[in-house]
């Protein structure tokens, strides 16, 4: 007998199925095709809702059996042999019309899954029959946090059941599915917050109340839609046949540029997007593409776009794509364009900033230093301003210094408060776009870059250069974005980006502790009056010396060196000399050692018994 003996129901898989033929079979009559069908749980409801004549295959001569004595017709197939299962099932059709066909948590235990949708594509071929199919996922994230520990526990039946031999996510399914000739028509998948997998109970990776599960679940809920499916359920026609499906160690990365740079624009600047060509066109390092997105070009503005692109230089005119986008506000154009990247690394480059010429050189530098963080080198501000030449062309000039008011290093805290990293001066691992899903909020009509950047400085870290790259401009009598929403609207995006840091889980980078907690001290120390335990001289020596010096200060003002002084001026008299310490000018060990002179100077002992024998 099975071990699949699964009751139908209408929110299991077999319900699932039947509501995708259901919603998709207008016609009656005809034959079904159940294609490893075990016990048949859906041939009742095939034949009596649908109106077709059932036909169970599989492998299993005693489930078949069962199915028989329902008085259902079966056959049994081997799909390790598809030209002898391709075989059996155009006899069992025998010239009659194939209404439908459905292959139920069967490919997973297949060799090759690859041979047997093919097959199935040229039996629907002749008749245009949608085929359902269904799989479980491996990728669920139950599955994949216990991995992440080391724990890939196999069991009798389910997501990991002990007989399956290959592992299906969406995209590798989808990638087979079309490469055979099949195109999904609608999804009704099988959802599980808590898969079979979810155990032990108490593992930290699956337990709900762990900050560990709210971090992995924050992550791999960005990724896609997949991470509480059990089982893809997917009804599919046959039509063209998509790339082949290849198998291969070669993972791309060689063919890919260093770096993807995208440019938004809007046609009204063509003298500052010359500017950034010419930029590029002196780049030491030139293996980047240039991903021109221009936002609501108006017909003039195409033309004047694509005239500035042919005007430039050839040597990187053929790496430049400019990409027409019609919708949305301008942080549309960031997502299409990093969806677009093919880079490893993306950077911004709007349209009115100026780069210099080791740009990439210095980004390409701090990827080989810390790879896959997000890379910050250094910017300075400068304030332009429109003006016409003496022959009336419109162009812009500086008309200000250059200012250092960016800070040099990447600091977490100070930019959970505000922006300090112009999007010039940061380039973005890809894969934190394409692979974890971090995208750009577009429901946020400014501030979308800062926004961007911390979700993907929270789960990659920054690098940050030494070296100023870039020119950030700052306009003058223009229209910027400054000028174009009211300081209400950039006030709302700042506090609704706030609310969302405080629904992330936040991973700090090693020191950080030493961060909160001498920043914790500070507040105790100033609102609650707690001066709290000394630095640790290892992780502070700065932070300790001074603590010994504020000690020896406070200790040298205190009311108990006050009851100590008759001794000392006894001993002043007896010709023991006193002098003021230089507390600024001492080292640690000076310090230390002072503060141990102290505490065993006779004034000090003296002073301590005094005040015990007072009852202080």
């Amino acid at each position: 007998m099975s071990t699949y003996d699964n009751p139908y129901h209408h929110d299991n898989v077999y319900g699932h199925v039947i509501a995708l033929l259901s919603a998709h079979g207008e016609r009656q009559g005809g034959l079904h095709l159940d294609v490893g069908c075990s016990l048949g749980p859906i041939a009742e409801h095939v034949r009596d809702s649908l109106g077709r004549e059932y036909i169970g295959f599989d492998i299993d001569a005693d489930s078949l059996a069962v199915l028989g004595r329902r008085g259902f017709r079966t056959q049994v197939l081997d799909l390790s042999d598809i030209a002898g299962a391709e075989a059996t099932l155009m006899q069992a059709i025998d010239g009659r019309p194939v209404a439908s066909l459905s292959i139920i948590d069967t490919l997973e235990h297949v060799a090759e899954p690859e041979k047997v949708v093919a097959m199935l594509r040229r039996i629907a071929d002749a008749h245009n029959a949608p085929l359902v199919v269904s799989v479980p996922n491996v990728a669920h994230r139950d599955v994949g946090f216990k991995l992440a520990f080391g724990r890939w526990d196999y069991t009798k039946t389910g997501l990991l059941d002990h007989t399956h031999l290959r592992g299906f996510t969406r995209k590798s399914l989808q990638r087979m599915m079309h490469s055979a000739g099949w195109h999904l028509v609608e999804s009704k998948d099988v959802e599980r917050s808590r898969s079979d997998q979810c155990f032990p109970r108490y593992h930290p990776a699956l337990a709900e109340g762990t900050h560990l599960y709210r971090t992995l679940s924050a992550i791999r809920a960005n990724v896609d839609d997949a991470a509480t499916v059990n089982q893809f359920v997917g009804l599919y026609l046959p039509g063209h046949h998509g790339a082949p499906l290849e198998y291969s160690d070669d993972h791309g990365e060689a063919a890919q540029p260093f770096l993807s740079i995208v440019t938004r624009t809007q046609g009204k600047r063509l003298d500052t997007l010359r500017d950034v060509l010419l930029c590029l066109s002196a780049q030491t390092d030139q293996d980047f593409e240039l991903l021109v997105i221009g936002h609501k070009l108006t017909p003039e503005g195409v033309l004047g776009v694509e005239r500035v692109i042919e005007d430039t230089n050839e040597t990187i005119r053929g790496r430049i794509r400019l990409i027409k986008v019609d919708d949305g506000n301008r942080t549309r154009p960031l997502n299409v364009g990093f969806g677009e990247a093919k880079g490893q690394y993306i950077a911004i480059l709007d349209d009115d900033d100026i780069v210099m010429g080791h740009w990439v050189e210095e980004f390409r530098k701090l990827a080989e230093r810390s790879p896959g963080r997000v890379l910050r080198a250094r910017t300075v501000a400068q304030t332009w301003q429109p003006v016409h030449t003496s022959h009336g062309s419109a162009t812009v000039r500086a008309v200000g210094g250059m200012e250092d008011r960016y800070p040099k290093q990447f600091d977490f805290f100070q930019h959970l408060v505000e922006n300090g990293t112009p999007p010039v001066s940061i380039a973005f691992p890809a894969a934190s776009f394409h692979d974890l899903g971090i995208v750009f909020d577009e429901s946020l009509t400014t501030t979308e870059d800062w926004d961007f950047f911390m979700r993907t400085a929270n789960v990659c870290d920054v690098a940050s250069g030494g070296e100023i790259t870039s020119v950030y401009r700052l306009w003058k009598k223009a229209e910027s974005s400054y000028t174009m929403h009211p300081a209400e609207e950039w006030q709302a995006n700042h506090h609704a980006i706030w609310r969302k840091f405080d629904t992330m889980p936040l991973l700090l980078a090693p020191g950080n502790a030493t961060r909160l907690r001498q920043m914790t001290q500070d507040w105790n120390r100033t609102h609650r009056g707690i001066a709290g335990p000394l630095p640790d001289p290892l992780l502070e020596a700065e932070r300790y010396a001074n603590a010994l010096r504020e000690q020896i200060h406070t200790m040298l003002n205190s009311r108990t060196w006050a009851l100590g002084s008759p001794v000392r001026v006894v001993a002043t008299l007896m010709g023991r000399r006193r002098t003021s310490p230089m507390l600024w000018a001492m080292n640690t060990p000076e310090l230390e050692g002072y503060l141990a002179a102290i505490r065993a100077s006779r004034s000090w002992r003296f002073a301590e018994k005094f005040k015990r024998l007072l009852g202080q």
